[in-house]
């Protein structure tokens, strides 16, 4: 029998080790783990004067970069004890394989790069908005904005572990107090962090802005306590649709929700790409990449393509044959990017074995272990697109790509486009759509394809918006104005 893991409650610099009150909580792989009882310690995990805050408000920008940057120089998975019990429990706890895990680790210490940090609060908030006040000049010379932190709730998300370094950054950069609800499937990478930091720096003002705890989604006593204009600002809310939902049962105007839920990302190939068999092929590789990284557990990962192509049986062939060299480019992917599944996923398995029998409808290869595709014999997704998982795509012909604005709405996240020549027709349609990312297909190998879609300056939005700016609070300071007698009031 698997041993129960111990984890601490962080509490502001404190570690509070489970006692005679530890409650047994499931992390969603099955593994189990054991902490102090959440109830019993909400006041140390809420920091409610916001007078305290004064510390951190005051300690330049400079210092917390360098602060992060020798973090980040700790997070190493080869010689931090933390890290590894970290890593081993998500590995059990969450859904990567063990070779894409590991990658997302070893890119950790990465994240608190101190010049991409720095230019991360320059773009999104300005270091000089943050560490003082700054006037607005010429007419408004009397008139000053500070950026100042604020009293945050962030309800992490477990899929990929970088949410929870980004979001202790991201605290720091901001001066604000943050509480993370760390996820079921990764329980312990933000506190491993954390933890880190503790021993790193255990007086420093960041520090003491820091609480980690786990509690079950839909806790009404814990959110109901927590959630309140005395102890809360901001909530970011990184969950699916459920725990949004029930947190928002708690809000109250003062209280400010970024709800980061769920997003579906796809791709759109063109009918030009089956002009040449090198098309398809580069087209293929872009495909398996968008769809296969991270074993498709990310909002980003393609679940649909949308091929311009008629239904006849010579054009479904062609869709066929594309879906076919998809699956066949999942083997070139890198192990820590992608890799074949251990475990059938039973329940997409028997969706597919239904519509295989709609074969008037539908065309089926594949299985959930190694990868598959559906391909629609007419102009619409299957009906369990939602459940889309385990590197399986769903193929669906249309007449022209703009058809697929009908399919796009606030959810859509990021959307991958083959062949490149058609991306200027179609960008400002689809931005107005909602559709919050175009990435390409194009690169002929999945490391170039990936970093296409990933490389982006730091500072970019996040699903659509700006998460650092609106956690910040905006504050006007207006001075007597020395040109006051020049002002006149209209008449009406």
């Amino acid at each position: 029998m698997d041993q129960i893991l111990d984890i601490p409650i962080i509490a502001r610099g404190r570690v509070i080790m489970p006692g005679e009150d530890a409650v047994e909580f499931k992390g969603r792989g099955g593994a189990a783990f054991r902490q102090a009882d959440p109830h019993k310690h909400v006041h140390d995990l809420v920091l409610g004067d916001t007078s305290r805050l004064r510390d951190l408000h005051d300690t330049p920008m400079k210092d917390i970069i360098d602060l992060l940057a020798e973090l980040g120089q700790r997070l190493s998975l080869d010689d931090n004890p933390l890290m590894q019990e970290s890593f081993a429990l998500a590995l059990k706890a969450g859904g990567l394989a063990e070779p894409i895990l590991r990658g997302v680790y070893d890119a950790l210490p990465r994240m608190f790069d101190p010049t991409l940090m720095t230019q991360l609060v320059e773009k999104t908030i300005g270091l000089a908005y943050i560490d003082g006040w700054v006037s607005s000049g010429g007419d408004y010379d009397s008139v000053s904005i500070r950026a100042v932190g604020t009293r945050q709730l962030h309800i992490t998300a477990g899929n990929v572990p970088v949410v929870a370094a980004m979001t202790l950054a991201r605290a720091g950069l901001t001066k604000s107090d943050i509480l993370i609800k760390s996820p079921s499937n990764d329980p312990l990478t933000a506190n491993a962090i954390a933890r880190t930091l503790i021993g790193l720096a255990p007086d420093h003002p960041m520090t003491r802005h820091i609480a980690v705890a786990y509690w079950k989604g839909g806790d009404d006593y814990m959110d109901s306590q927590i959630v309140r204009t005395s102890r809360i600002d901001k909530i970011t809310a990184w969950g699916g649709m459920s725990s949004v939902k029930h947190i928002q049962k708690f809000l109250t105007p003062g209280i400010d929700l970024t709800a980061l839920n769920p997003k579906y990302s796809m791709s759109m190939v063109g009918r030009e790409t089956f002009a040449s068999e090198a098309a398809i092929d580069e087209c293929a590789i872009g495909l398996a990449t968008l769809a296969g990284f991270y074993n498709q557990t990310a909002c980003a990962n393609t679940r649909i393509v949308y091929v311009e192509s008629g239904t006849d049986d010579d054009s479904i062939a062609q869709v066929v044959e594309l879906g076919r060299k998809m699956v066949a480019a999942y083997g070139t992917i890198p192990p820590l990017l992608s890799v074949p599944f251990l475990t059938r996923n039973r329940e997409l398995e028997a969706e597919m074995e239904a519509v295989a029998l709609e074969d008037d409808f539908y065309h089926v290869e594949g299985d959930t272990l190694t990868g598959g595709f559906i391909v629609s014999k007419f102009n619409d997704r299957v009906e369990f697109f939602d459940k889309l998982n385990n590197r399986v795509v769903n193929f669906v012909p249309v007449d022209d790509l703009s058809d697929v604005i009908k399919w796009c709405d606030d959810t859509t996240q990021t959307v991958g486009l083959y062949p490149e020549e058609r991306r200027a027709g179609l960008l400002d349609a689809f931005a107005l759509a909602g559709v919050q990312r175009l990435v390409s297909l194009a690169g002929g190998d999945p490391m170039t394809v990936y970093a296409n879609s990933h490389h982006m300056p730091p500072g970019s939005p996040h699903d659509g918006i700006e998460p650092m700016r609106r956690s910040m609070r905006w504050v006007v300071d207006m001075r007597p104005a020395h040109h006051a007698a020049h002002l006149s009031v209209a008449a009406e």
